[in-house]
């Protein structure tokens, strides 16, 4: 079916939200979108269905091209590995475009966008935290990302939890004094550590609440608080040991890719994790956001070469993201 019209749609999606992209065969970005999250494990499988039916339709028409002119269409979407949520992603879709879907998981778009399609091993830290890991012979790994209640150690919702224990045990008079207690009550806008029990036991999403307090305790630690400090280097210490889990399994020199929000900026939690896998592993900060992953993953799936030429016309022309 290729042609000198020929274009890839990659997704990337998860429990936050949905981005979409397409491209030409030689990585021309042409239209890129944001919509809700597509979690199918976490979302009615309808409401997924209908997010992704509107990044397909909105990127089709920003860039004027019809369906027909899709070569693959790469849906990487948290638990899209399962063999249950791929029949649902199979059943919506593959009547339109037969014999052109790709379907994976979303931590293979966030490795695939810090090795360009390459062998390696993602660690992914934003609410949860999870290591995944392929080998050159195609042996895949996965590490931890058993969610709140089983894992996700060094994770937002794990930091933001301690970040509360840290103030509480302060309060109780349990624990030393500590910047988390003022930066705390700032945050939630009240004068009294006791009041953060009915603030946070009665929040709509406690999930979501405490693990953006993660935030709180970086700042902390930003500027040397010492307790805030202390949970910083544990949280690194466990998800090093996520990453270097992975590695030892796959039992080949790889590279790390450090994806997710905790990860992808400068702080001093993506310090520390980066100093102790330096030792290890060549660390990589991608240059493109997940999407761009399933991208390469679309145009690797038809053998076309996703050299250096490909990758700087994938970043360069990776356009501001509307909303699907």
């Amino acid at each position: 079916m290729q042609s000198s019209n020929s274009v890839f749609i990659g997704i990337d999606g998860g429990g936050t939200k949905t981005t979409a992209a397409l491209c030409t065969a030689k990585g021309e970005i042409l239209a890129a979108a944001t919509s809700d999250a597509s979690n199918p494990l976490s979302r009615p499988w309808s409401h997924v269905e209908q997010t992704l039916r509107q990044l397909i339709e909105g990127l089709l028409l920003s860039s004027g091209r019809q369906r027909e002119e899709v070569e693959t269409i790469v849906f990487g979407l948290a638990g899209a590995d399962r063999e249950e949520v791929k029949e649902l992603i199979a059943s919506a879709f593959d009547a339109e475009f037969e014999g052109r879907l790709v379907l994976d998981n979303d931590a293979m778009t966030a490795l695939y966008a810090g090795t360009w399609g390459e062998p390696g091993v993602v660690l992914i830290v934003g609410t949860g935290s999870i290591a995944y890991g392929v080998s050159r012979d195609e042996k895949r790994c996965r590490v931890g990302g058993w969610g709140y209640l089983l894992g996700d150690e060094g994770s937002g919702f794990s930091l933001g939890r301690d970040a509360l224990i840290a103030c509480l045990r302060h309060y109780d008079g349990r624990g030393p004094k500590t910047l988390l207690t003022e930066l705390l009550l700032s945050h939630y806008g009240v004068s009294d550590p006791g009041k953060l029990i009915h603030l946070v036991y009665s929040a709509e999403n406690q999930r979501k609440q405490i693990s953006e307090l993660s935030r709180v305790l970086l700042t902390a630690a930003e500027q040397g608080d010492e307790a805030a400090c202390r949970l910083v280097e544990q949280a690194a210490d466990a998800l090093a040991e996520l990453a270097s889990t992975c590695l030892a399994k796959l039992a080949e020199p790889l590279p790390v890719v450090l994806a997710g929000g905790l990860l992808s900026s400068d702080n001093p939690l993506q310090r520390q994790v980066k100093a102790r896998l330096s030792t290890m592993a060549a660390v990589v900060l991608p240059s493109v956001p997940p999407v761009a992953g399933a991208l390469v993953m679309a145009l690797k799936s038809r053998r076309l070469a996703v050299d250096e030429a490909c990758r700087e016309r994938i970043r360069c022309s990776w356009p501001k993201q509307g909303k699907g």
